[in-house]
């Protein structure tokens, strides 16, 4: 599958602090990036997902170059998941991105890039 934009890698390396351990973990994510925003989705109570929540910095790598962020909570967690469901159907397609995204247990999970 290649991403819908051209230079645009389809996953990234989401690098988080251990909530408990305070390690770094490193996990390869589809992503979506809209601005200044990446979008991601946790499938129920990922482990880099409850990270994130409890140490909301953090850092991505995509093709190579890394960049620190921010986790932001969602605030509507329906409209954020529409958001990152129609983001990732534009970048991967229909074809890839079901209605079952929808399904409970589907977290939307924005970082806010720093300096960008």
């Amino acid at each position: 599958m290649q991403a819908a934009n051209p230079g645009e890698a389809e996953e990234l390396v989401l690098i988080t602090r251990g909530r408990r351990s305070g390690r770094e973990h490193r996990v390869t994510v589809w992503f979506a990036r809209d601005g200044e925003m990446v979008w991601l989705r946790a499938d129920g109570a990922t482990d880099w997902h409850r990270n994130l929540v409890a140490h909301p910095e953090a850092r991505i790598v995509i093709d190579g170059q890394e960049l620190a962020a921010r986790y932001e909570p969602s605030g509507d967690r329906e409209s954020d998941l529409k958001r990152l469901v129609d983001l990732w159907r534009a970048k991967y397609g229909s074809m890839w991105v079901q209605d079952w995204y929808f399904e409970r247990g589907r977290e939307p999970v924005k970082l806010r890039l720093s300096g960008v």
